[in-house]
């Protein structure tokens, strides 16, 4: 049997223990050099030197940011005037741009300020009444968190999001035989199946209609992972 203990947990939302590392997707420290021509970042405090890890795509990250228009400098928007830390997913397009860019640049607790070009924001026609037609934007945006999610098979239909980081680098294969818990439960909260320590090996049908997700999501765990499948 594998060393590897790993924890499972629900198909309508399933932890499971195992061992994914988060992301270190995203672009280097030399950030500049890697954002595109529009989109220009200045570091206002540095991430501790223990963060290096960054958002990828599909990850919720969470955010404080303050906008300022680059003309004038006058504020039009502001998560901290709120008291409201905002929430996104990275690159779905559900904010501009230049924040789906420049905050795939950032480790956790950096603080850095982003000039952003209309044509990574809101472009010739604006965002009436605060922000004008063709302007240059400037956010200083704080990473307060992330949780990393994956889409396992690249339809969203099943979600991985990693809530306990492993260790080590290795991760099981079809035919390995791993040691994981697991609790299954439905939208309503009750609990479809729930195995402690259960030896299991990838690729059986051990597990009947949850094994193809959960092999998957083991295939890209490390021990002592925990992580929560949501299909």
């Amino acid at each position: 049997m594998s060393d590897d203990e790993m924890s499972m947990g629900e198909c309508a939302d399933m932890p499971m223990d195992g061992d994914v590392s988060g992301s270190d997707a995203g672009v280097g420290d030399d950030a500049q050099q890697e954002l595109p021509e529009g989109v220009k970042k200045e570091i206002v405090q540095a991430a501790d030197d223990a963060q290096w890890k960054k958002p990828k795509k599909g990850d919720e990250v969470t955010v404080h940011y303050v906008g300022t228009l680059a003309e004038d400098g006058s504020e039009f928007d502001s998560s901290r005037g709120r008291g409201q830390p905002f929430v996104f997913t990275l690159g779905r397009g559900q904010v501009i741009k230049g924040w789906d860019v420049g905050v795939a640049t950032m480790k956790k607790g950096e603080i850095a300020k982003f000039t952003i070009a209309p044509e990574f924001a809101y472009g010739e026609t604006g965002s009436p009444p605060k922000i004008p037609a063709n302007a240059t934007l400037v956010f200083e945006v704080e990473l307060i968190s992330w949780s990393s999610k994956d889409d396992l098979f690249g339809d969203e239909g099943v979600v991985k999001t990693l809530l306990t980081e492993g260790s080590g680098w290795k991760k099981p294969k079809a035919g390995d035989e791993v040691l994981l818990s697991l609790k299954a439960v439905v939208a309503d909260g009750s609990v479809v199946e729930e195995r402690a320590d259960f030896e299991y090996t990838l690729g059986s049908s051990d597990l009947g209609r949850l094994g193809k997700a959960c092999d998957k999501a083991l295939e890209g765990m490390k021990k002592g992972e925990t992580a929560e499948i949501k299909c």
